[in-house]
């Protein structure tokens, strides 16, 4: 298994968790009461500890991206990104070991294993 594969997995997890996060911060911003220990604190502790395992080129670059759109990972289908509904060049069609953004919106793209 390559490196790539590793750490494309673990931006995967931080994506999820980026997602957790920010719904438990609506849920708490409509009025729902959160236990900030174990909800709130506890994923960002846990986003924190799994951000220091990936690389730092990587690490910023998935932070830079997010910065510009909330969703900083996008999954392609089809032939397109689903993060802006862009149709891909063909070259990138192939599914590559190597992490790859999108040429339109700049996020970083994955292949849903089959």
């Amino acid at each position: 298994m390559s490196e790539e594969i590793d750490i494309m997995r673990l931006l995967k997890r931080l994506f999820d968790l980026d997602n957790l996060i920010a719904d438990k911060e609506a849920d708490k911003k409509i009025g729902f009461k959160i236990d900030e220990e174990v909800g709130l604190l506890g994923l960002k502790r846990e986003r924190s500890g799994l951000l220091k395992q990936i690389p730092k080129e990587y690490a910023e670059v998935y932070e830079r991206i997010r910065k510009r759109y909330p969703l900083a990972i996008a999954e392609v289908k089809n032939g397109f990104c689903f993060g802006c509904f862009q149709q891909l060049p063909t070259e990138m069609l192939t599914k590559s070991n190597e992490i790859v953004t999108c040429p339109n919106c700049g996020r970083i793209l994955f292949w849903r294993e089959e």
